[in-house]
């Protein structure tokens, strides 16, 4: 079984958790449906284009904590447009020449200098293939950044292919074998490895989480649940 490794860095970033009103807090770690957005982004998709839902289907995800950052909290104001239906607004500077603005305040979580390794890995329904997804990553059609505009990577993502041999019929060693190689050598300190609990890498988890990051619309901003196992890798010495 094949597997995409990539670095995501940012020195200031964001991971969205469910964000209602005024108080917009972050989590530990990049959502599924941050990083697909990612993909996204990377393949040239809009918004509002079907093959976000390819993504969600097609792709197993799993994340490495290397480091979390240090969170800190912005207490945001900005000048948005009044809605109107039927109307659109491309960009920024569309935006801020309406002839109505309003101003809303936030309080808005960050992180800085946090470092993740992601891994994804293609389901049986992929359409879009691992192959494509590396070389859009190393060459990105729009610009990346983390969580939001005000965020971009701090290093390159450096996409990299990893092939996982299993014993016949012993799936549960599949994961296993990609939680070894995502092992961080020399580090020193703990990390966690949260990852989708899929029938093509089942694995026995210390825990399980439900998040709400699943892809049900993206255009809409709708999500669905999603349950994400979590295994603790100790020092990172081997």
């Amino acid at each position: 079984m094949r597997f995409l490794l990539f670095t995501y860095y940012a020195p200031m970033g964001a991971m969205g958790e469910i964000a209602p009103g005024e108080r917009r807090m972050a989590f530990s770690r990049p959502a599924r449906s941050a990083v697909l957005g990612l993909v996204g982004a990377a393949l040239g998709l809009r918004r509002d284009d079907p093959a976000h839902a390819d993504l969600e289907r097609g792709l197993g995800y799993a994340v490495r904590t290397d480091c979390p950052g240090r969170p800190f909290t912005d207490y945001h104001t900005a000048q948005t447009p009044q809605q109107r239906r039927g109307r659109a607004f491309d960009t920024r500077r569309d935006e801020l020449a309406a002839d109505t603005l309003n101003t809303i305040l936030s309080v808005r979580e960050w992180r800085t200098d946090a470092l993740y390794t992601i891994a994804l890995w293609e389901r049986a329904r992929a359409a879009i293939g691992l192959d494509a997804i590396a070389v859009v990553l190393a060459h990105p059609r729009f610009v990346l950044y983390g969580g939001r505009k005000a965020g971009p990577l701090g290093l390159p993502l450096a996409p990299r292919l990893v092939d996982v041999d299993p014993m016949p019929a012993e799936q549960q060693q599949i994961i296993d074998r990609l939680l070894r190689r995502m092992r961080p050598r020399g580090s020193g300190g703990s990390t966690e490895i949260a990852f989708d609990l899929d029938a093509e890498v089942a694995a026995e988890a210390e825990r399980v989480e439900t998040r709400r990051d699943a892809i049900a619309a993206r255009a809409r901003f709708q999500f669905g649940e999603r349950r994400e196992g979590v295994v603790s890798l100790g020092s990172g010495n081997e």
